[in-house]
């Protein structure tokens, strides 16, 4: 849910409201791992009872890696949206907290080079629940609702690479397999989310 909120007469800024994350909702983003939303699979590991969710697909043109991503608060401000082509991403939460997710579809309109603001969507995102995005989606690194909060990202040499490209005096970055892009540049205005 979006709207826009004029702030004086010389600063404009559109405001997301985060809505509650459910596999159908996000389905156009990527895939949405968890206890609820997804369908049991009955597998048997040392003959107990025992139940999987999923499974999701992780895809990589390179090898893919995993990082470890520590995330202070930050505030609601959506410095950018960045997208990698060369594989999907997996988003899991460490330690059970919820976190925001900002995203837009792969095949969003791109006004003044940056995803049309109307389209750019917030989930709550349940800290027992995995995010894998599709190729190309569109995304800010996930809202943290506590200082430190700890999450594990799929990458891969290309994104992570890429991701420590310094950023042009323009705040974005295009190297490699990330395609970063700030909203105040390239449409004067400010975008940001409400965060729980």
């Amino acid at each position: 849910m979006s709207q826009p909120d004029t702030v004086g007469a010389a600063e404009d800024v559109f405001t997301i409201v985060p809505e509650p994350v459910t596999a159908a909702a996000f389905a156009p983003f990527g895939e949405v791992l968890s206890l609820g939303d997804t369908e049991q699979l009955p597998i048997d590991y040392y003959s107990g009872r025992n139940s999987i969710h999923g499974p999701v697909v992780l895809q990589c043109d390179e090898t893919p890696e995993f990082i470890m991503f520590k995330v202070g608060l930050r505030g609601g401000e959506i410095r950018y949206l960045e997208r990698h082509h060369g594989m999907t991403q997996t988003f899991i939460p460490l330690g059970g907290d919820p976190f925001v997710s900002v995203v837009a579809a792969p095949d969003v309109e791109l006004v003044d080079g940056f995803p049309d603001f109307r389209q750019v969507r917030a989930f709550l995102v349940p800290g027992d629940a995995v995010l894998n995005i599709h190729r190309g989606t569109w995304h800010e690194p996930p809202f943290p609702t506590r200082e430190g909060q700890m999450f594990v990202l799929s990458s891969s040499p290309g994104v992570t690479k890429g991701l420590q490209t310094a950023l042009d005096e323009h705040g974005e970055v295009h190297s490699l397999d990330v395609d970063k892009r700030s909203p105040v540049h390239r449409t004067g205005r400010r975008l940001q989310v409400v965060l729980p």
